[in-house]
């Protein structure tokens, strides 16, 4: 099961960084000047939120396995063992966390889709954990 991007968030990400790379290469078409620093900075800026876009894209938010419940960043992975999970619950915030041990997993519901955050909570539902979810 995956914990889902909104729609809206990925593709945001992706006109972001298409709008960033066009701008950058019409602004040298139009105006007839060599490239300079600005504009390596503008199609670098397109790259780095088209990257974020596809990563996004292809691994989403979090992920549950058999044995792991794995959320995703760009350079590492945070990993909770679903046997080692002792609470699950909602903080002051309004993320859902998940606690085992001393990690702990939030998770952020505002940028992540309705359907799958219930269809997680009734995974939470099934484990024999404590919960203090409202």
């Amino acid at each position: 099961m995956k914990l889902l991007y909104k729609r809206w968030r990925l593709f945001l990400y992706l006109t972001i960084g298409l709008v960033w790379i066009l701008f950058s290469i019409t602004k040298n078409v139009i105006i007839d000047e060599p490239l300079n620093t600005i504009d390596y900075l503008l199609a670098c800026l397109g790259i780095y939120y088209l990257g974020k876009f596809i990563y996004q894209y292809r691994f989403q938010y979090l992920t549950v396995t058999q044995d792991h419940i794995i959320k995703h960043f760009p350079f590492y992975s945070k990993s909770i063992e679903i046997q080692n999970i002792d609470r699950f619950y909602r903080n002051k915030v309004g993320d859902y966390v998940i606690e085992a041990g001393s990690k702990k997993i939030r998770i952020n519901p505002i940028i992540v889709e309705k359907k799958s955050l219930e269809a997680f909570k009734d995974f939470t539902n099934q484990l024999q954990i404590k919960q203090e979810v409202h």
